[in-house]
């Protein structure tokens, strides 16, 4: 990645079940609305953190959309319990199932989209900086038209966020483990 240009970023982990529950922001903390104690929950499916740029655009988004959709993680023929991975390749050659072919459809799974404005620290000695986010305000929109981008595309029920600006705990079982990153602006990754 070339320095200075940044992008929308996802961090997909692949789960066996992922939660997030949503509390009150306090006083001047941020845009975003109250939580209020609601929580959020997927079975097996991905977990995506989502990180928001400042220059990011809807093309950004729609790359990161379609790029999920059609990302393989999944095991062929083990749909709802995928085993443990102990190869890298498509197959182990012995009638085991094949590997990093199937999509979040293809295994009727769910998704759970936590907002994460820290995907874009920046450090200035130990400390963090966020200056590159994308200011709450606007981020907010853009998050939620993001999800409801993907519940257009996939199906609706099976999409579920977090509460934008809220206090969350995040709670998850990686499958796998198996975590990737997507960068709008990186599009082979690396």
């Amino acid at each position: 990645m070339q320095a200075g240009i940044q992008e929308m970023r996802l961090v997909v982990q692949r789960v066996a079940q992922a939660s997030v529950t949503c509390h009150n922001v306090a006083s001047g903390a941020g845009s975003g609305g109250s939580g209020g104690g609601r929580t959020e929950s997927i079975a097996h499916g991905v977990m995506c953190l989502v990180g928001i740029e400042k220059e990011d655009t809807q093309e950004d988004a729609a790359f990161c959309a379609q790029r999920l959709l059609q990302l393989r993680l999944f095991h062929h023929s083990e749909p709802q319990a995928p085993s443990v991975d102990t190869d890298v390749g498509d197959s182990d050659g012995g009638g085991s199932p094949v590997r990093w072919v199937g999509r979040i459809e293809d295994v009727e799974g769910e998704i759970l989209f936590v907002s994460q404005f820290t995907l874009h620290a920046v450090y200035k000695g130990g400390r963090p900086s966020f200056h590159r986010a994308m200011p709450p305000a606007q981020s907010e929109a853009f998050f939620y038209d993001f999800v409801e981008s993907v519940r257009a595309a996939y199906v609706p029920q099976r999409v579920k966020c977090c509460v934008f600006g809220s206090y969350m705990n995040v709670s998850l079982v990686n499958s796998g483990p198996v975590t990737m990153i997507i960068d709008s602006r990186n599009p082979k990754g690396g």
